[in-house]
C-alpha cells in the first residue's frame, strides 16, 4: 500500500488509482483523492454520490495507506449502509464486512455497549421504540396526575427530542421551571397551573430517571449518551478519536445538533491535539480527517430535529474546508432537472447549483387536474395500467408520491379496484405489530430483567389472570424498595398477594427464569429463543386456538419472527440475541424497500419524506394543491416554506424518465369538501415543460369561462379522447376503458374484476353531470368506482361549481395533449406602486377586504403579529394570498379571506 509500512490486509483487494478514479468525471475524481481534513462534497440529486464515497474510502486504503479499521463510515438508513457495505465489498473485497459503515445510532450502539458503564449503562441496555417510550410516558402521567388528554404523551416526548437533539439535559432544565422536584419523588404536585414548562422538565427528568433504573435508552439517547460519554471520559474520547482517522458522513444535511458534535468529538476537532509530523495523510494523531456528503437543496427533515445550518456553515465549522460540487446527474432527462431547477431557484440563501444530465431531453412532464381526489387516484391507476400494456413499464418501476400518509386512502381504493398490486410503505411497520411487539418485548425482558416497561408489558399477555391489581401489587413493593418490577415479582411470597394471584405470579416467575437461562444456553441462536418463548409463553397457542381469520395472519407474523431470527444468524458472523434485538430496534420506513435492482412486481406507494434517496423510471407527485402540498402549516412561515420547496425537489428528482404531476379541485378535509387551489410549486414549473393533459377542473373551467363570457378552447373539461385508448388495461381480468371519447363513443367499462356489458358513451358532445353524490359509479350500471363523494355519468342534486348550477357536461371536448400554460395561480410582481387587477372569480374576504385593496408596500396591523409591510400579493380569488413582513416576527403569508388583518 501506498505510503504504508504496514502489512497488507489478505481480505483486502488493492486497487490501482486508475480503477478507482478512471471512469468518474473530473469533479467525481477531485472528490475522490482530495488531501485534506475537512471535504464537503455538494452532491445534486442523482450526481452519483454513493460511487464517490465508495471510491473515496478505496482510495484513502489503498493511496493513504489506512487501515480498514480506521474508517467510520456513516449513512442515515440501514438500507443505505447495506447498499454502501454490497458496494465496497465488490470494490476491495471481504474486508469491508469488517468496517464500520453503518448509521449513527448503530455506531452509537456499538460504542456505548463497549464503555457506556463508564456513565452508568450496563452493556445489556434495552432500546426503547416510540411505543415503548408512550407507554413509560404515560405510566409517569398517571402518578404525576396529568392530563394526557391535554398533554398528549406524543407531544411530550416530541419536547423531551427537541432537548435531546439539542443536547439540553434534564438537570438543567429543572433547575430553570422546577429546581424542587427530584426524580424518583412519590405524591409530587405540579404547581403553577398551566406552566407547561414545568410540566415537561419534570416529565423530562422523571422520564429519564425511570430509563436509567430499566437499564434502557430511546433512540435519541444513542446519539446523546454517547456525546456525553465523549466529553466526560477522556480515555474513551481518546480511544476512538484514534481509532477512527478517516470519518465519512453521507446525506450530512439531515443531522441534527447532537449528530453534528458527535462528530466534532470523535474527530477531535476541538481536541487541540497536534497532527502527526510527517504523516502520509491523518495519520495516528491530530484531528481526523473528515468527509461529508449533502445536498442543502435536499435537507427535509426539520421536523425531526435536522439543522441546515449544519451544512451550510461546514467551511466556518472546520478550518481549511473544501467543497466541490457534483452537479452531473447520472438519474433523470432535463426535462425533469429544468422543472426541479426552476422550483428550487426560488429557495433564496441557498448555494447556487444547476443540475444537468447528458442523458437529453427526454419527455414532457405530465400534468393532470382533477374535480377530487377520487378521479385523481382514478386517472392515475388508469395511466399506469396503460404504461404497463402500451410502454411495457414494470409495476415495480413506478412510484405514486404525496405529502400526508392520509392522501395514500383514495389512492389505494382506485389501484385495488383497477386490479393493479401495490406495496405501501410506511403503514403498520412490522415491529410495531401487536403481536410482534409483545413477542420482542419478552425477548427484551430476558436480555434486561429490569426493563419495566416490557415486563408490565408482558405480565399479562397472554393473559393469565395477572390484571391490574396484581400489577399494582408489585410496583407498590417496587416503588417502595428502590427495586425493578422484576424484583417485585422475585418476591412474591412478601406481596401480600391473593393466593390465586400469588400462584400465577409465581408461575410467571418460573417462566422467566427458565427462558432466561435457555437464552444463556442458546445466545448465539437467537432463533432458538425466538421458538421457545413462542411455545413457553403461549403467545403462539393462543393465536393458533382462535377462531377470529386476523389471528391466522398474526400466527405469521409470528413465524415470519423468527425467520427473521434464522437470516440474522447467517448474516452475522458473532450472532447474539442482544445483537438481533438491536437490528429491530433500528428498523426505519425506508428499510421495508427492495434493495436496487430487485423486483417487486408492485407499484410503490409513500410519503415524500420516505422517498429521499430513492429513484423510480416513472414517477407521480400528488396532491399539488395550495394547503396539502405545500402543507398549510407551511403558508405563514417563509423557512416551512423552503422547506417544503426542498421536498418538492426532492419529488421530482426522484424520476428517471417520466414525471407526472397531478392535482384535485376538491378535497375532503375533516370532513367537508374543500376547494383548493393549484400549487404554487405548478407555477414555479416553466409552462413548456408540462403537457397538461388536463389542466383545469371542471368547475374551474365553468367559473373561468363565465368570467369571460364564454368557455374557451375547452367546453367540458371531461377526460380528453385521447386520454383512454381502445385497449383493455389492469390485472385480474379488469378492462379499462375502451374508447373513452372517441367521437362515437361506442361502449366502456371501468371496473375490475369482469368487463361490464352496460354502454356508456365517453364521446364528444355527450352531456354528464357533475355531480359529486353519495354513489360513486364511472359510466357503468351501478359499477361502483372510487369512494363516496364522487359520481360520474350520473345525476345527483349536489353539484360543486359555481353557485345556481345544476349539473354541468363533462365529455371530451377538445384534444388535450400537447395543452400547456400557467395553472390558475395568479402571481403578481412585486413592483411598487402597481394596482393589481381584481380576478372576476375573486371575491370579498370575510374581513371585508379584497386584495384589489392591496399594493406592495402598505402597511397592515395583525391581531397576532403586529404592525407589518405587504411584499407580495398572490390573486386567487376567494383564497387570495398576501405575503407581510412582520420584521422581529418575520416573513409570514396570509390567506386574505381569515387572516385578522386590518390595513392602515
Amino acid at each position: 500500500m501506498k505510503g504504508s509500512n504496514v502489512p497488507q490486509d489478505p481480505d483486502l483487494i488493492v486497487r490501482a488509482a486508475d480503477d478507482l478514479i478512471g471512469d468518474l468525471n473530473p469533479q467525481q475524481a477531485e472528490a475522490v483523492q482530495y488531501r485534506g481534513q475537512a471535504l464537503l462534497i455538494g452532491a445534486g440529486a442523482g450526481s452519483g454520490k454513493t460511487r464517490v464515497l465508495t471510491r473515496r474510502i478505496a482510495w484513502i486504503l489503498t493511496q493513504f495507506g489506512a487501515w480498514p479499521s480506521q474508517i467510520l463510515a456513516i449513512t442515515f438508513t440501514n438500507k443505505a449502509a447495506a447498499e454502501m457495505r454490497e458496494r465496497l465489498t465488490g470494490l476491495i473485497g471481504p474486508v469491508a464486512q469488517r468496517m464500520w459503515v453503518s448509521t449513527f445510532h448503530s455506531a452509537c450502539v456499538r460504542i456505548l455497549r463497549r464503555d457506556g458503564e463508564q456513565i452508568g449503562l450496563k452493556s445489556g441496555f434495552s432500546i426503547y421504540d416510540t411505543a415503548d417510550c408512550e407507554r413509560l410516558v404515560k405510566l409517569i402521567g398517571a402518578d404525576l396526575n396529568i392530563d394526557l388528554k391535554r398533554y398528549t404523551p406524543r407531544s411530550i416526548l416530541a419536547r423531551i427530542s427537541d432537548y435531546k437533539n439539542n443536547l439540553q439535559g434534564w438537570r438543567e432544565q429543572l433547575n430553570a421551571y422546577a429546581a424542587d422536584y427530584k426524580p424518583g419523588q412519590k405524591g409530587y404536585q405540579l404547581g403553577r397551573f398551566g406552566n407547561v414548562e414545568e410540566l415537561y422538565a419534570v416529565v423530562y427528568a422523571e422520564y429519564q430517571h425511570r430509563l436509567a433504573m430499566a437499564n434502557a435508552v430511546d433512540f435519541d439517547d444513542l446519539i446523546a449518551r454517547t456525546v456525553e460519554l465523549l466529553r466526560t471520559c477522556p480515555d474513551v474520547a481518546e480511544y476512538y478519536r484514534h481509532k477512527f482517522r478517516y470519518i465519512l458522513v453521507d446525506e450530512y444535511q439531515d443531522t441534527n445538533h447532537a449528530q453534528y458534535v458527535l462528530v466534532r468529538e470523535l474527530a477531535g476537532v476541538d481536541a487541540n491535539e497536534p497532527t502527526q509530523p510527517g504523516a502520509v495523510a491523518a495519520g495516528r494523531q491530530g484531528p481526523a480527517w473528515i468527509t461529508v456528503v449533502g445536498d442543502s437543496d435536499q435537507s427535509i427533515y426539520a421536523f425531526r430535529g435536522a439543522d441546515i445550518r449544519n451544512i451550510q456553515d461546514f467551511e466556518q465549522d472546520f478550518p481549511n474546508a473544501k467543497t466541490i460540487m457534483l452537479e452531473q446527474n447520472y438519474r433523470s432527462t432535463q426535462t425533469i432537472l429544468d422543472a426541479a431547477n426552476a422550483v428550487i431557484a426560488h429557495n433564496e440563501g441557498r448555494k447556487p447549483k444547476k443540475l444537468w444530465t447528458a442523458l437529453g431531453k427526454g419527455e414532457p412532464i405530465v400534468g393532470y387536474a382533477a374535480d377530487n381526489a377520487q378521479q385523481e387516484a382514478a386517472w392515475i391507476a388508469s395511466e399506469i395500467a396503460r404504461l404497463h400494456v402500451e410502454a411495457g413499464v414494470a409495476y415495480s418501476d413506478v412510484a405514486i408520491m404525496y405529502r400526508a400518509n392520509a392522501q395514500s386512502r383514495s389512492l389505494e381504493e382506485a389501484l385495488i379496484k383497477a386490479g393493479l398490486p401495490y406495496q405501501l410503505i410506511g403503514g403498520t411497520r412490522f415491529y410495531e405489530r401487536r403481536e410482534v411487539k409483545d413477542a420482542i418485548a419478552y425477548l427484551q425482558a430476558i436480555v434486561n430483567p429490569a426493563d419495566d416497561v416490557n415486563m408490565r408489558r408482558i405480565l399479562n399477555v397472554p393473559k393469565r389472570g395477572l390484571g391490574a391489581r396484581a400489577e399494582s401489587l408489585v410496583t407498590m413493593y417496587a416503588d417502595t424498595h428502590a427495586a425493578t418490577f422484576f424484583d417485585g415479582v422475585l418476591h412474591v411470597d412478601e406481596l401480600g398477594a391473593p393466593t390465586r394471584t400469588a400462584t400465577q405470579l409465581r408461575a410467571f416467575r418460573d417462566l422467566m427464569t427458565a427462558l432466561r437461562e435457555f437464552a444463556v444456553a442458546h445466545d448465539g441462536k437467537p432463533s432458538e429463543i425466538v421458538a421457545e418463548v413462542l411455545s413457553k409463553s403461549g403467545l403462539l397457542e393462543e393465536l393458533q386456538r382462535s377462531d377470529d381469520p386476523q389471528d391466522a395472519s398474526r400466527v405469521e407474523n409470528l413465524s415470519q419472527l423468527q425467520s427473521v431470527a434464522a437470516e440474522y444468524e447467517q448474516k452475522t458472523p458473532d450472532p447474539s440475541l442482544a445483537g438481533f434485538l438491536e437490528t429491530t430496534a433500528l428498523v426505519a420506513d425506508s428499510d421495508q424497500l427492495p434493495m436496487q435492482g430487485e423486483d417487486s412486481g408492485s407499484i410503490t406507494l409513500m410519503t415524500l419524506h420516505t422517498a429521499k434517496g430513492l429513484e423510480y423510471p416513472v414517477v407521480f407527485l400528488t396532491g399539488l394543491e395550495q394547503g396539502t402540498f405545500p402543507h398549510s402549516r407551511s403558508m405563514e412561515d417563509t423557512s416551512e416554506l423552503a422547506e417544503e420547496r426542498r421536498l418538492a425537489y426532492v419529488g421530482i428528482t426522484r424520476a428517471q424518465r417520466r414525471l407526472y404531476v397531478t392535482r384535485a379541485a376538491v378535497r375532503a378535509q375533516w370532513g367537508q369538501a374543500a376547494e383548493m387551489m393549484p400549487s404554487q410549486f405548478l407555477d414555479e414549473i416553466p409552462d413548456e415543460l408540462i403537457d397538461w393533459k388536463r389542466r383545469e377542473a371542471g368547475m374551474e373551467r365553468m367559473r373561468g369561462g363565465w368570467g369571460n363570457g364564454g368557455f374557451g378552447d375547452d367546453e367540458f373539461g371531461g377526460w380528453d379522447d385521447d386520454d383512454f385508448g381502445g385497449v383493455s388495461y389492469g390485472g385480474a381480468g379488469s378492462t379499462f376503458g375502451s374508447t373513452y371519447g372517441s367521437a362515437r363513443g361506442t361502449g366502456s367499462s371501468y371496473g375490475s374484476g369482469s368487463s361490464s356489458a352496460a354502454r356508456s358513451g365517453y364521446g364528444s358532445g355527450r352531456s354528464y353531470g357533475s355531480s359529486y353524490g353519495s354513489r360513486s359509479t364511472y359510466g357503468g350500471s351501478g359499477r361502483s368506482y372510487g369512494s363516496s363523494g364522487s359520481s360520474y355519468g350520473s345525476r345527483s342534486s349536489k353539484s360543486y361549481g359555481s353557485s345556481g348550477s345544476r349539473s354541468s357536461s363533462y365529455g371530451s371536448g377538445s384534444s388535450g395533449s400537447g395543452r400547456s400554460g400557467k395553472v390558475t395561480t395568479r402571481r403578481i410582481a412585486p413592483s411598487s406602486g402597481s394596482k393589481p387587477k381584481q380576478n372576476p372569480g375573486a371575491s370579498t374576504a370575510g374581513n371585508g377586504l379584497s386584495i384589489a385593496d392591496f399594493q406592495i408596500g402598505d402597511k397592515i396591523t395583525h391581531d397576532k403579529f403586529g404592525l407589518g409591510t405587504v411584499v407580495d400579493l398572490q390573486d386567487k380569488g376567494p383564497k387570495s394570498v398576501i405575503t407581510v413582513d412582520f420584521g422581529s416576527d418575520g416573513v409570514k403569508r396570509l390567506m386574505l379571506a381569515v387572516a385578522p388583518i386590518e390595513k392602515l
